[in-house]
């Protein structure tokens, strides 16, 4: 049963958007963060109702390319920028003291909550090996931690049964299902059914939001929610009011963006989300840390007009 001084914050983070935030760099040869990008970025998104929290440091923040210290400046960053809204950060460590040091860290910097990024020694399958991380990094920190289901066709896909187990933690607050799988997704939320009461379902799967909200997520936490956040908060609360017309409205509207962010490659989705970003006059920097690749000009003017479209390239 989840710690009573925990229930509140995962009371609130349900029902509502958490984006995991873009990280802006400045040009090379420097590549320093370009705080006030993300500044900006953040008080954008803290300012909209129904955006429940911020993730910093996780995939969409180009968590696995950062020393250990700028994660914590990008904490700092969020929780100055963020005001009342609670930051989460994400934690990838190789193993588990690893990941313990830096959840202390995170929690050193402000973070309200840690979520735990799939490590590569889950390919082994074992459910006690992700169970026994989660336990070890609990016992580090005093604030909860999130779950994290990545996709099984990587190398981190674990059983379902250890993911039920790990929800069933006193300390974790919420589970961030991003499988990319609409059966296993399915499976896995009728898996936690009876533990429902003491975490908040998320879906991190940009790609079929609707269904997620449909099939059991309450609270989209997704790297997609850095665009068009206010209709990813409209299309949310339209499921949850059984307004099925409107939700499909909405996903109709957002489908040639979602299209062209997740297009192939998929994982190029970080890359396209600052040049967005950057067209909209949130960032002065669309910078990738080396050696992603940043996007064409061809596909830059495709996706410019695919915002003009939405109404997106109007000033803050």
């Amino acid at each position: 049963m989840l710690y009573d001084e925990f229930r509140e914050l995962k009371d609130r983070i349900a029902g509502g958007i958490i984006p995991a935030t873009a990280t802006p760099w400045t040009p090379e040869p420097e590549y320093d963060l370009a705080e006030a990008d993300l500044r900006r970025l953040v008080e954008y998104l803290t300012g909209i109702d129904g955006i429940v929290a911020v993730i910093a440091n996780a995939h969409t923040g180009e968590c696995k390319l950062l020393s250990r210290e700028m994660k914590q400046e990008v904490i700092r960053v969020h929780k100055e920028a963020a005001a009342d809204t609670p930051v989460f950060s994400g934690v990838y460590g190789e193993n588990s003291l690893q990941a313990a040091e830096m959840a202390r860290e995170a929690q050193e910097a402000g973070a309200d909550a840690v979520m735990l990024l799939p490590l590569d020694t889950y390919a082994n399958q074992d459910p006690r090996t992700p169970v026994e991380h989660f336990e070890r990094v609990a016992d580090a920190v005093d604030i909860p931690l999130i779950n994290f289901q990545f996709p099984t066709w990587g190398s981190s896909g674990i059983p379902i049964s250890a993911h039920v187990e790990i929800c069933e933690h006193p300390s974790v607050i919420a589970f961030k299902e991003a499988s990319f799988d609409p059966v296993r997704y399915e499976e896995t939320v009728r898996a936690l059914d009876h533990a429902r009461d003491d975490f908040t379902m998320m879906t991190g799967n940009d790609t079929f939001l609707t269904h997620a909200y449909q099939l059991g997520s309450e609270t989209g936490l997704i790297g997609y929610g850095n665009l068009v956040p206010e209709l990813q908060v409209e299309k949310l609360r339209a499921v949850r009011n059984d307004d099925m017309v409107r939700a499909k409205e909405i996903r109709e509207t957002m489908l040639p963006l979602t299209n062209h962010v997740f297009g192939e490659p998929q994982g190029r989705y970080r890359a396209r989300t600052k040049v967005a970003l950057e067209m909209q006059g949130i960032f002065e920097h669309d910078t990738l840390l080396p050696p992603q690749q940043q996007i064409g000009m061809e596909e830059r003017q495709e996706l410019r007009e695919i915002l003009a479209d939405l109404g997106e390239l109007d000033p803050l």
